[in-house]
């Protein structure tokens, strides 16, 4: 897993010295909340001796997202899950595709 690579603020040294503030996160790196989802999900994968980083594994890893998309659309045709509930878990769905550019 790659390490968080911003900078936390630095202690403010006695006298007017302004503190150091947080390098900008570099754009397409993960939100610490997405960070913490790459955790997640690549450790099911690397659990199974499998990463996200392999090409294949992640062109199988977007089918099953595919199937999952399909799956709450169809909870949502049969009034499983109401709208909101389904949009909840697409947008979730949506940022797990995210995880294999992340690696």
């Amino acid at each position: 897993m790659r390490r968080d690579r911003r900078r936390h603020p630095a202690a403010v040294p006695h006298g007017n010295a302004a503190p150091q503030l947080e390098e900008p996160v570099p754009a397409g790196a993960p939100t610490p909340a997405e960070e913490q989802l790459l955790r997640v999900v690549e450790g099911v994968f690397v659990e199974r001796g499998l990463t996200l980083a392999d090409p294949q594994t992640a062109e199988a890893f977007h089918a099953a997202l595919d199937l999952a998309v399909l799956a709450v659309d169809a909870a949502r045709a049969k009034g499983a899950v109401d709208h909101a509930g389904q949009a909840t878990i697409t947008d979730t769905i949506t940022n797990m595709r995210n995880v294999p550019g992340w690696l």
